[in-house]
């Protein structure tokens, strides 16, 4: 089996909105990979992941280097961006597991002649 058909397997198989949904709040990107959109996960992963990145040396820095004043400031709005980040991600993983099964029962119907 090539790349290409298990990439496409993974498109044609039945996805559960919900469980994509969790695991790309959990972990920003799995949902998509989970549908089958391999690169659109990896577009929402590299954001979450530099922006846990820039947490974790803020905290470093901060305690290190006495840039309390920063820390203070920078924190909070990098872990509201991860939020919002993590919030766009659950909704469209949400999104395309509905409509990957959607399109699916359409294509269904359509081989049987059905309009």
């Amino acid at each position: 089996m090539s790349i290409i058909q298990w990439c496409n397997s993974l498109l044609v198989k039945k996805r559960d909105p919900y469980l994509s949904a969790a695991a790309s709040f959990f972990f920003p990107g799995l949902g998509q990979v989970y549908c089958g959109r391999i690169f659109r996960g990896i577009v929402f992963l590299l954001p979450a992941f530099l922006l846990m990145l820039l947490d974790y040396f803020y905290g470093f820095a901060g305690s290190y280097r006495g840039m309390n004043l920063w820390v203070l400031f920078a924190t909070p709005i990098n872990q509201t961006v991860q939020l919002v980040v993590r919030i766009i991600a659950t909704y469209d993983a949400y999104n395309i597991a509905r409509t990957t099964e959607t399109d699916k029962s359409d294509k269904q119907f359509n081989n049987l002649g059905i309009t």
